[in-house]
């Protein structure tokens, strides 16, 4: 064999022919080959004029790239063991036009040509908007939300396989669907839109989109990169931002990755060898906490079925980083929310921060912190003094604390105070207005379920949620009631009327019933409500101790004071004003905002409260 290589290796793109005892054996010639790059394409004007450029093939040992233009220059070339990765450091300068550049690549094996494009930056004319306590977020889960395409369904390359009868299964929500429906939230009065991930998990269960298997593409089932860059343009043609589930954490089992790793600590562990984590997030600020099982939080797999990202190698943090930027300028989407985020490496998250907004000022980024204490969550938010001396950067987390207040409250059916206490910890955070406020999620309950099915404190919760300080998210169903279930797959429960198996139609009133149009038109005026009064979005808050279960606070915003008023119990009852009296100086009337009705202010004044009611009055 060695003697027939050697008197044909100038043939090395052809196949040879060896016969055997009567067989013929058909043998590939080893070969250069270059079979994918990433990024893709990049642009010229960046920031950084540093490029990671990562490349898939065979028999890419020993590899020399060049390019003929000396502005795209090669600074280093980084080669793995196994010869199917080679990772190029890029310098870009200044005088780079946009347009194709051919790198020259070669190696004992042969040689080869690859191009690549460097693209002229849009306009950033609304792009990269952000997202702020103006906003109220719709979160989506796109596969239970609308099918407008039922062709991708089913791929047959695909693994998992459209199943719409398992609460588990594909059930064929799309990009195309969250398009179609767009007017719909305008028209309901949301501002942003949070999607969980979109890109694709070719693995089974797959349809939460948290596993994915190739970091730069939109799974075909939910569409096409261009779908996902026209469902951006079109939310922003109606005033509507995107926000982008992005995942630093982990990937999923069935990524090509898997099969060959590009280097041997690419991952926390192995397939063979990881820990799974034991999820305790509070040890990480603990100043008592045990060091081993911190690391575990830190390397431990999600489930085995998430492989666990090592973002302490720079080649993973720099491939992440370039990912991240590549979406955003790509698709002008307006914000992100990271997973996991206390599981990552926070050194990293620290740097991909910085990253993204000083490419992107105006840009948000919510961090997903699944801790219910307050001073835990905390040292999350950039500035804070209880993560010195390192800071965040992270503009935004999540805000469980009040999560958990709204169950001890609505779920446990605990005092009102709760919510209270939470409050009065803002003095933790470096800026509590930019905290992501919800009542449900994805992950947890559906607020209907909570409630019990009382739409009087159903009602009563999102009036606090929409009235607070914040930025509200509500879940995809919530504005009609939808009920769920303690699985994950009825949490994520088909909007009736998204699919063609759907009985009815709750997209449209025809096809509400009469208390889920009651529930929409609650909510829809609403939001109402917060655009024509700015001090509901954005005003100083002041809240009162609870007292009897009542609980009083005020939002204030040049010279606009709204007082909120809250019963959390079953009866009418009558409210004493005058140990508050003087929140009322100057004040001659009390305008309830949602009925337009007025009270005339007299000291002493008692108000007339209903039981679970809310009162908003508008101080005049």
């Amino acid at each position: 064999m060695r003697k027939c290589y050697s008197l044909f290796q100038f043939y090395r793109h052809c196949l040879i022919v060896v016969w055997v005892g009567g067989y013929s054996l058909t043998l590939h010639a080893q070969q250069l080959r270059i079979d994918k790059i990433e990024p893709p394409n990049w642009w010229i004007g960046m920031k950084s004029d540093s490029l990671q450029l990562m490349l898939y093939g065979e028999n890419l040992i020993d590899l020399k790239v060049t390019c003929k233009d000396h502005n795209f220059k090669i600074a280093n070339i980084y080669l793995t063991q196994n010869g199917l990765y080679a990772f190029l450091d890029v310098r870009l300068g200044k005088k780079l036009l946009p347009g194709d550049y051919e790198l020259y690549c070669s190696n004992r094996y042969g040689e080869t040509k690859i191009k690549y494009e460097l693209l002229k930056r849009l306009s950033e004319k609304g792009r990269y908007q952000g997202f702020s306590q103006q906003d109220v977020i719709y979160l989506i889960t796109p596969d239970r939300f609308a099918d407008g395409d039922t062709v991708n369904d089913n791929i047959m390359e695909m693994r998992d396989k459209f199943e719409h009868s398992s609460p588990l299964g594909r059930h064929g929500g799309d990009i195309q669907g969250i398009i179609n429906k767009l007017d719909y939230l305008h028209n309901l009065g949301i501002t942003a839109v949070w999607i969980n991930p979109l890109i694709e998990n070719n693995m089974t269960i797959s349809y939460h989109g948290y596993g994915a298997t190739d970091l730069y593409k939109i799974d075909p089932r939910f569409g096409s990169n261009d779908l996902y860059y026209k469902l951006v343009e079109e939310a922003h043609n109606r005033n509507l931002k995107i926000i982008m589930d992005h995942v630093s954490n982990h990937i999923g089992i069935e990524h090509p990755w898997m099969k060959n790793l590009p280097m041997p600590d690419w991952l926390n562990g192995s397939i063979d060898n990881h820990q799974l984590n034991h999820h305790g997030k509070d040890i990480l600020q603990d100043i008592h906490g045990d060091s081993v099982l911190a690391r575990n939080t830190l390397s431990g797999w999600f489930v085995s079925e998430m492989p666990d990202l090592d973002q302490r190698n720079p080649y993973v943090a720099k491939y992440l980083v370039q990912n991240t930027l590549w979406w955003i300028e790509s698709s002008g989407i307006d914000g992100i929310r990271e997973d996991t985020y206390p599981y990552v490496d926070q050194g990293y998250l620290a740097r991909w921060n910085n990253t993204i907004l000083g490419e992107y000022p105006k840009f948000n980024i919510v961090g997903e912190v699944w801790i219910q204490d307050p001073a835990f969550i905390a040292p999350y938010q950039q500035g804070s003094m209880l993560s010195r001396p390192r800071n965040s950067h992270l503009p935004c987390v999540t805000d469980y604390g009040l999560f958990n207040a709204f169950g001890d409250v609505f779920f446990r059916q605990q005092s009102i105070s709760n919510i209270y206490k939470c409050i009065s910890h803002d003095f933790l955070y470096p800026n509590p207005s930019n905290l992501l406020t919800f009542i449900d999620n994805h992950d947890v309950l559906r607020l209907i379920d909570v409630v019990k099915g009382d739409i009087r404190r159903f009602k009563m919760a999102l009036q606090l949620l929409l009235t607070l300080r914040g930025i509200p998210e509500i879940y995809y169903g919530t504005e009609i009631g939808l009920q769920g279930g303690t699985d994950h797959g009825l949490i994520r429960a088909d909007f009736p009327g998204g699919f063609r198996q759907s009985s009815r139609n709750a997209f449209e009133r025809s096809g509400r019933t009469v208390q889920e149009n009651e529930i929409f038109d609650f909510v829809q005026n609403l939001l109402k409500l917060r655009k024509k009064f700015p001090a509901l979005m954005q005003g100083e808050m002041i809240h009162l101790p609870v007292f009897n279960e009542f609980y009083i606070y005020f939002r204030i915003l040049n010279g606009e004071k709204i007082m909120i008023v809250v019963n959390n119990k079953d009866q009418h009852r009558q409210l004493e004003t005058h140990f508050f009296a003087h929140h009322f100086k100057n004040t001659r009337f009390l305008l309830n905002i949602e009925n337009n009705t007025q009270i005339a202010y007299t000291p002493g004044l008692l108000l007339e409260v209903d039981g679970f009611e809310v009162l908003k009055y508008k101080l005049e």
